[in-house]
Parts: structure tokens; C-alpha cells; sequence
């Protein structure tokens, strides 16, 4: 509740300054500038690759997700596993990655800025989204930090807001276990635009309910010969949070799928994000400036450690992005400059103390702080982009380069070293939590892209090799642990060789992917609980996303996924896993599939029936256990009771089979598994106003 009167007064604030601004931005006429707008808002600008995939509103309103898990389970290549609540990770031609910075291989953005800086992600970063609210979902899998930066290594993903012309209306959708939600998109038509979407929940699990809340506000603005919008973006989360359930298979097992044994556990987190953009049209092009404000603020238990320390952390950050984008004689040409400031601080608390565990955790993990630091950062960057220069009358080049500087400034505010908060030493030779001292680091990383594409008319070939790249996030470079007292780290490093083709023929379409990479400099934790960058891992897969129009009234949809990835290095872990060379890593099924059918009975009345497949993977580095996988049934309807009214409902789970959300081995808790949701029926009703 706290929380939630900090995100009101927060908000409340923002709309005060906004009431006084936005008048002296508006202009009696303004040109329509929404198109341009959205092309620099979209990805679509990453030249026309095979990489990115994009999720329609249309799609997007008939799922009605709770989850960001259901939205991207149609895309090939990408897997975001649910946790507890509106928690995940996220896999984007990888494995599910772990670990405290492991986040910073995905780069997430909202209408083509990150919403958070560099060095400072969040694992569940889609949560501070307003995806409920978005108009359209990109994705690009695979490096594209050529382009937009640091953290798009593994891959982009995108949301859009709604544009300024979208209809107004209203929606509601309510189901099992509490759940409701209600939307509402509000507006004068090309001038400003106000969407709204909050939604609760009891959760199927006990004590793991929910209360959420995200509203955006959009005008557009003129500033002389600019013309734009400003955006504000406010999300909130109140969270009772579930952890693992332990014991082989027990996500089988009815009695435990549904119990919580983290009952005093829960999350509570705000973000705040503003941008005013900017374009103004010059010879031959565009000029586009887009400054912006960020703020989040989080708190919660970490159940999953014993103890249970308690972590609140914050970072407030400012920048602007420049571009200059020329059309040259038949090809394009993007370069500009971005400039990043940061402030952060992080504190970790252990509010009790520890009995019930090994008397090693005991005695290292005592009652009290453990971490109290502050980082600021700045981050600079200059990038340049050629897109379709033309080799010869139907195959055309594209190519991207740039450079990036990050500086950290830690500022420890508690006493250096593995003692307890006042300075006495814990047993077994010191505490468990190590602080280092003051210190100042810099990270310089170049990354490139070069590739080529063919113009024909039915089938398109495509190939590029991308270089994509992480600094390393703060929590890696000082959360550190026992002996280590420096964290001495370089950025990882993602190598991706790509080919692809894109076919329309008669009564079918889609896209081809096959990808073969190589990560190195790879941050994990070593069996002396160090924090190391010397990992590599070697990927590769293929992806096809495929539609086929079987007559007027069917039409059949695949997303299939083939990946491998493998250790390319031997070493021990924090875990007490042996990583051995060639191994396959962990959380990485090779095969995931989606098979959607639609079915128009008639002009009013939509069917779905959605197939989702999860192959077997290992839930251990040394791979020695294993999960069997799944494969799950939705069902979707949609009816227009008028032209303006539209129900929906949905059933998902239609067998109601027991599944894991993800399964994890760990050799001090054994098998342990995020358990899948039972059957669920949902009913909503949207007005179009």
C-alpha cells in the first residue's frame, strides 16, 4: 500500500508540471507527423531483416496476456519463462539466462528507447512495460547493439504505444482465482491520447496475488519548426510473491503446486519515464532529438537465498538520443549520438537472524546489512547506419557500427570488506557479503553489423554477421561474495553469423532463419563463489514462422524453434556443478513450438485453437537432470455483439495439464520447479466509444 501512495504522489506530480508545460508546446495547427513518428519509434528501421518479428494489436487484444509469457510463446527463438506473479526470465536465441546481471543481455525498449540505463537491468524488466497497452510488439533476435546499444546482445524487444489516432475505447476481462482487469484508451483524435490498464488478482497459488496499475499519456507538440510528442509512462506492482516448489516431479503433484512457502515474501516496484521527441524535416532528411527522464524504485525478499535478505534499490536517469537521417541517392543513411546519466543505490538487508540453515549459512549470513552503495554512471555513444545501398538491381547491402563508453562510480557506504555491518568478523573466515572500496570503472565497446538482401518478388534471401555486446550490470562488478574483493571484468562479447529467406507464394508465407554464434567473456560465478568473465558458449538454431491460407474461413500458423547451446569451457561453480566443455547449458530445450489454427465462422464469430510445445531440457550444468517438457492446448473465441462491442472469451491449460513454468536443479535444494497454471477460463467485453 506504501508503494502504491508513492507511485499516486509521484504521478501526481508529473501531471501537475505537465498541466503547466504542455500548453506552451501546443500549436493551433500541427502537421501530421505521426507516420514519421512511428518508423523512428519501430524497429522496422533495422533494415527489412529476418530477425525481427513483430506481434499485431489485433493479436495482442484477443490474447489479453497476464502474463508477457503468453504473448511471445508465438515467436520462434524467444522464451520468456514465467515465475511467480508477473516475474520471468527471458531467452532470446539462448538459453534462459541467470545470475545477477544476466538481464543485461536483452535490451527491452518502449517506443524505441530503453527503459532502463546501462548496467542497471532488471531480470523481470517486461513487468515495468505497459504491454497491456500496447498498440504492437517487436522483437529482434540475435546482436543489434550496432544500432541500439549496449544490452542488445542476445536480442531487442520492443513496445509500442498507441498511436494518436487510435479509436477510444473501453475493456474489462475477468477470471479464475479473483482476476479483473480494466482498460481504457482515451483522446482527442491527433492531439493527445490517455490509455490506462489495471488489473488484480488472488494467483493460483496461496498468498501470490497481485494488484497492478500503468497509464500513459501522449501529445503532440510543435516547437517552432519541430514537431513531435511528449510521452509519460507510469507502471506499479504490488506483489505477494510464491517461490519454488522442491522434490522430483512435484509440479505433479496437486497438493504442492498450489503452496507458497515463502508466505512473508513480496515485491513492490514503480517507474516513471518521460521523453519529449522531436523531428524536424531538412534537405533530404530528417534531424530528430529526443530527450528523456527515467525513475524506478523496487523492494522485496529474496526468498530464494537463505535468510531472506530484503533489497530496495532505485536509480533516477536523464539522456538524449540524436539522429540525422539522410536519404542519399537511393540508399539511407542514419548516424547520431547519445548521451546517459545515471544515479543508483542499493541497499540488501537480512532483517532476522539465521537459524534453520547449514551452520556455515548460519554463521556467514548474519542479522543486519549487508550492502549499502550508490553508483552514478554515464554512458556515450556514437553510431552511423547505411540501409539498402544497392549492389546491383535486386540485392542491396545495409551496415552499422558503433562506439560505446560506460563509467561506473561506486560509492560503498558502509565499512569495506566481509565483516558484519559493525565491523565484527562472522566465523568460518567471514561473512558471506564482501563490499568492496570505492572505485571508479570504464567500459569502451565497439560492435558492428554487416549483411546483404535480395529485392525479388516472391522469395528474398538475406545474411549478415552482427557483433553484439553487455558491460557488465553493477550488481556483478560490486554484489560481491567471500574472498573477492575486486571484480575485475570486460564486457561479454556475442559473434552471430546469420542466413534467412523470406517467401510469399500462393497460399503460403513466412521466414527462414538459421543462426550460428559465439559468446565469449561470459560473467558466472566460479566454485570459489568469485565473480568471473572468462565463460564462452557456442549457439546455433533455426527458426521458422510460417502461414498458410487454407480457404476463406481457415488459416493455420507455425512458430518452430531448433536450438543448441553448449559450454565452450570447463570450470566449477557457485553451484557445486561441474561445467565440462561441450556440454549443453542448462534451461535451453532444443525444440519449442506454437501451432495456431483461426476459424471464421462467419463475419462476426473468430475461433482459435492455439498448440504450444515445450521440449525437455537439463536443469543442470552438469547434465545429470532433466526436464521432460510439455505440451499445452488454448482455445480462444471472439464474437462482435455490434460494431462497437466485442466479447472474448478464452480458455487456456484445455486439458488442464500438470506442467512446470521452468524447472532448476540445485544441489542444496535438489529438483525444484515453478509450477504451470491449471485450466483457466477468462470472459472480456471491449466498447469501442
Amino acid at each position: 500500500m506504501s508503494n502504491l501512495i508513492v507511485f499516486i504522489l509521484k504521478l501526481k506530480k508529473v501531471l501537475l508540471v505537465l498541466a503547466f508545460i504542455g500548453p506552451a508546446f501546443l500549436a493551433s495547427e500541427i502537421e501530421e507527423v505521426t507516420v514519421t513518428i512511428k518508423k523512428i519509434e519501430s524497429l522496422k528501421g533495422w533494415s527489412n531483416n529476418l530477425s525481427v518479428v513483430s506481434i499485431e494489436g489485433s493479436d495482442l487484444d484477443k490474447m489479453d496476456a497476464q502474463h508477457p509469457k503468453q504473448t511471445f510463446r508465438r515467436i520462434p527463438g524467444v522464451w520468456i519463462s514465467r515465475g511467480s506473479g508477473q516475474e520471468h526470465l527471458t531467452a532470446i536465441r539462448s538459453p534462459v539466462l541467470t545470475g545477477p546481471g544476466a538481464c543485461g543481455s536483452f535490451l527491452i525498449l518502449e517506443d524505441g528507447l530503453p527503459i532502463r540505463p546501462s548496467g542497471f537491468c532488471n531480470v523481470n524488466g517486461l513487468f515495468e512495460t505497459s504491454m497491456e497497452l500496447a498498440s504492437q510488439v517487436e522483437i529482434i533476435r540475435g546482436p543489434a547493439s550496432a544500432r541500439y546499444g549496449a544490452n542488445a546482445m542476445h536480442g531487442v524487444i520492443n513496445v509500442l504505444s498507441e498511436s494518436l489516432s487510435s479509436s477510444n475505447s473501453i475493456s474489462s476481462n475477468i477470471g479464475p482465482n479473483g482476476y479483473n482487469n480494466i482498460k481504457t484508451s482515451l483522446g482527442k483524435a491527433e492531439n493527445w491520447k490517455f490509455n490506462a490498464a489495471l488489473s488484480s488478482t488472488d494467483g493460483f497459488r496461496e498468498q501470490s496475488g497481485y494488484d497492478q496499475q500503468k497509464v500513459q499519456f501522449k501529445q503532440k507538440v510543435a516547437m517552432g519548426s519541430w514537431e513531435g510528442s511528449f510521452n509519460l509512462t507510469a507502471t506499479n506492482l504490488n506483489q505477494e510473491t510464491a517461490g519454488y516448489i522442491s522434490g522430483l516431479d512435484a509440479y505433479k503433484n496437486k497438493s504442492l503446486n498450489r503452496k507458497n512457502s515463502n508466505p512473508e515474501s513480496y515485491r513492490d516496484a514503480n517507474s516513471f519515464r518521460s521523453n519529449l521527441k522531436l523531428v524536424k524535416e531538412i534537405e533530404n532528411g530528417l534531424l530528430v532529438l529526443n530527450p528523456y527522464l527515467r525513475s524506478n524504485e523496487m523492494e522485496f525478499f529474496q526468498h530464494y537465498l537463505p535468510g531472506t535478505p530484503f533489497e530496495e534499490n532505485e536509480h533516477d536517469s536523464f539522456g538524449i538520443v540524436l539522429q540525422d537521417i539522410r536519404n542519399l541517392n537511393g540508399y539511407s543513411v542514419v548516424r547520431g549520438f547519445s548521451f546517459e546519466s545515471t544515479k543508483a543505490g542499493l541497499k540488501e538487508t537480512q532483517n532476522n537472524p539465521l537459524t534453520t540453515s547449514s551452520s556455515f549459512n548460519n554463521a556467514t549470513r548474519p542479522q543486519g546489512k549487508h550492502y549499502d552503495y550508490e553508483v552514478d554512471a554515464k554512458a556515450y555513444a556514437g553510431f552511423i547506419g547505411i540501409e539498402n545501398y544497392s549492389i546491383n538491381s535486386n540485392l542491396k547491402g545495409f551496415a552499422d557500427a558503433r562506439i560505446e563508453s560506460l563509467k561506473y562510480s561506486y560509492d560503498n557506504k558502509m565499512l569495506d570488506g566481509n565483516t558484519r555491518a559493525d565491523g565484527t568478523k562472522c566465523g568460518f573466515g567471514g561473512c558471506y557479503y564482501n563490499r568492496p572500496s570505492d572505485r571508479s570503472d570504464s567500459y569502451e565497446d565497439v560492435s558492428f553489423r554487416l549483411g546483404i538482401e535480395t529485392f525479388n518478388k516472391d522469395v528474398n534471401y538475406f545474411s549478415q554477421i552482427s557483433l553484439g555486446f553487455r558491460p557488465p550490470q553493477i550488481n556483478e562488478a560490486y554484489r560481491l561474495q567471500k574472498k573477492q574483493t575486486v571484480s575485475d571484468l570486460d564486457s561479454e562479447n556475442l559473434v552471430m553469423f546469420e542466413v534467412g529467406s523470406r517467401f510469399a507464394l500462393a497460399n503460403i508465407n513466412g521466414t527462414l532463419s538459421l543462426y550460428k554464434s559465439k559468446k565469449t567473456n561470459s560473467i558466472f560465478r566460479d566454485s570459489e563463489n568469485f565473480i568471473v568473465d572468462n565463460g564462452k558458449t557456442n549457439h546455433s538454431g533455426a527458426e521458422l514462422l510460417a502461414e498458410t491460407i487454407l480457404n476463406d474461413k481457415n488459416t493455420l500458423s507455425l512458430a518452430f524453434t531448433y536450438g543448441d547451446h553448449k559450454y565452450d569451457f570447463t570450470s566449477g561453480t557457485s553451484t557445486r556443478e561441474s561445467i565440462a566443455q561441450g556440454n549443453v547449458v542448462d534451461t535451453a530445450p532444443k525444440i519449442m513450438g506454437n501451432v495456431l489454427w483461426l476459424h471464421a465462422v462467419n463475419e462476426s464469430f473468430n475461433l482459435e485453437f492455439e498448440i504450444e510445445h515445450m521440449g525437455s531440457y537439463f536443469t543442470d550444468a552438469a547434465n545429470l537432470h532433466k526436464y521432460e517438457g510439455h505440451t499445452l492446448m488454448h482455445v480462444r473465441a471472439d464474437f462482435a455483439l455490434s460494431p462497437r462491442a466485442t466479447l472474448y472469451l478464452r480458455t487456456d491449460n484445455l486439458t488442464d495439464t500438470d506442467y512446470a513454468e521452468r524447472a532448476d536443479f540445485n544441489a542444496f535444494g535438489g529438483d525444484r520447479y515453478f509450477p504451470g497454471l491449471p485450466r483457466e477460463t477468462y470472459i472480456g467485453l471491449e466498447y469501442d466509444l
